[in-house]
């Protein structure tokens, strides 16, 4: 093998390596976000101490990503296509961080909540969450296989968690204004289903990550039809 053929081995591994923990980091938030979800359902405080714990493990994934990525963008100085899976990378490992911290965040009030009584408010947060899972799950699938078309039906379905999101605050204003005695139950609902809208607002950045990767092309509103695509 020539040295040349071996550099390029080389760099082609280094960047399948990226996709690769990237994945497995996106996977590894996703199941943070389940764990949190089942002991909302369950109320489970001992598997919400463990998500809380776990925490760091993704702490660690994006500090490897993100020195993996540094080292291939002053050894290999790549270009087009390479370079944008690269950047878009270090963006997405910034991503996947923040959705595991308010998976946290759920976990952590999930004793908080084990106090309350309201069934509707609760099984809407749950709604969102679960939602979200399942948009970060396909957002991943995406990831992998460069799909835009599945990246963007996920950066659209963002708007039923926002949808979700609206009807509860809807509820609990109204809730709120009868019951001031409960208004620490109701904050921390509030609190609640914010991590999850925003998560789903990251799980639609990774989106836009994906399809910035493949098309190399920003936007302000994804296309729901993705017919031309642009690569190299």
């Amino acid at each position: 093998m020539s040295t040349k053929t071996h550099l390029v081995k080389s760099f082609g591994d280094e960047l399948n390596q990226l996709k690769i923990q990237l994945a497995v980091m996106g996977e590894t938030a996703g199941t943070q976000l389940k764990y949190a979800v089942q002991a909302l359902i369950t109320r489970d405080c001992r598997l919400a101490s463990e998500v809380i714990d776990n925490d760091t493990r993704l702490n660690l994934l994006q500090e490897e990503i993100d020195s993996l990525s540094v080292r291939i963008l002053a050894m290999r100085q790549p270009v087009a296509i390479d370079l944008r899976s690269i950047i878009a990378g270090l963006k997405m490992a910034a991503e996947i961080e923040r959705i595991a911290d308010y998976a946290a965040n759920i976990a952590k009030n999930v004793a908080n909540l084990n106090q309350v009584s309201l069934e509707k408010p609760v099984a809407l947060i749950i709604g969102m969450a679960e939602v979200a899972q399942q948009m970060l799950q396909n957002v991943v699938e995406a990831y992998r296989a460069l799909d835009v078309d599945k990246a963007v039906s996920v950066w659209h379905r963002d708007q039923e968690v926002n949808r979700i999101y609206a009807d509860l605050l809807s509820q609990l204003r109204t809730y709120m204004s009868v019951d001031t005695e409960n208004l620490k139950t109701y904050t921390s609902l509030i609190f609640v289903a914010r991590c999850c809208e925003r998560i789903g607002d990251h799980i639609k950045n990774l989106a836009e990550c994906v399809y910035y990767i493949q098309t190399g092309e920003s936007f302000q509103e994804i296309p729901r039809d993705c017919d031309r695509l642009k690569t190299g």
